[in-house]
């Protein structure tokens, strides 16, 4: 959406802003609000990424809405309701392990979780097929594959490839076993003897995902809500941005709150929600230029729509 690409531009410079300066005060603002056991912060660190893990299960039911309309060969209702399954199956997992994980209460009962989050995520998938059911729009499909592949690479290839490349050790461990030899690395500092580490001091591999964030890129994933309702139907459009804005009040929410219990730096959040916000502006810029919109029975080109 060209209304929701200022927005975006915005969001993105912002957490551009703060990447730069916790590259220079991320260790003096983590020991000035530090506070391990704080119960605000880990409930938020159980809940905050569900309803970026949502959009998994909302595109899950979009799927079984395309899979049941007319005009699809066996072949791609089949493939279309094996990503409904992934979608459904990747919501309940990445939400539910944080319940009782270690970056929640971290009681080892993560089964638990999966519990909690499955009829939450089987909710929402249903209100994915039920609103995608209902719009007559041609190119649903085309809109879902490319929110879905946004947050694939945001959440997948871009996290978790720098968590395992970086080896930034969190700063509650950091401070919770005192020892000289787990010291403070910045954002740029790879922690090239962590293996070490973990046998010598007795912490998990966990303990060395620091940078970046996942629970910063997944809780700004709630902003492609506001990217893809007015696809389904214009009516939404009205609600993008208060939607929008309303998904990065969370993450920044989210990303206090990391820094507030010790699991991450002000750098490692800002580059978390970056790679969110760079994929979506991204899949947003694809949208505009390469979806075909059909109102008033006409077909509106894709020149019709830049230049509108």
């Amino acid at each position: 959406m060209k209304s929701l690409r200022i927005p975006f531009y915005i969001v993105l410079g912002i957490f551009v802003a703060t990447f730069i300066l916790g590259s220079f005060v991320d260790l003096q603002l983590s020991e000035s609000i530090f506070s391990a056991n704080n119960t605000f912060g880990i409930i938020m660190s159980t809940i905050g990424t569900i309803p970026g893990y949502m959009m998994f299960a909302f595109l899950g039911g979009g799927c079984i809405a395309l899979a049941l309309t007319r005009g699809y060969k066996t072949p791609y209702k089949v493939i279309l309701f094996i990503c409904a399954v992934a979608g459904l199956g990747l919501s309940t997992y990445f939400s539910g392990r944080e319940f009782f994980g270690p970056n929640g209460f971290n009681t080892g009962k993560v089964w638990i979780g999966y519990l909690i989050a499955l009829p939450i995520m089987c909710g929402v998938e249903f209100l994915g097929y039920y609103l995608i059911k209902k719009s007559n729009r041609p190119y649903l499909w085309l809109v879902l594959a490319i929110i879905a592949v946004a947050m694939f690479f945001a959440l997948v290839p871009g996290v978790t490839l720098l968590k395992n490349i970086f080896h930034r050790p969190r700063f509650r461990s950091i401070v919770g076993v005192n020892d000289e030899r787990l010291y403070f690395h910045s954002w740029w500092e790879r922690c090239k003897n962590y293996k070490f580490l973990m046998s010598e001091l007795n912490l998990s591999k966990e303990e060395f995902k620091s940078f970046p964030s996942g629970h910063a890129g997944a809780s700004l994933c709630s902003i492609l809500f506001a990217l893809l309702l007015p696809y389904i139907d214009e009516k939404y459009e009205k609600i993008s941005l208060p939607l929008f804005c309303s998904g990065v009040a969370w993450s920044i929410l989210i990303c206090f709150t990391r820094i507030l219990v010790g699991a991450h730096f002000l750098s490692d959040v800002s580059m978390g929600a970056i790679l969110t916000a760079l994929f979506a502006l991204i899949a947003n810029e694809v949208l505009i230029n390469l979806t075909v919109l059909h109102q008033d029975g006409e077909l509106i080109t894709k020149e019709e729509i830049i230049n509108e």
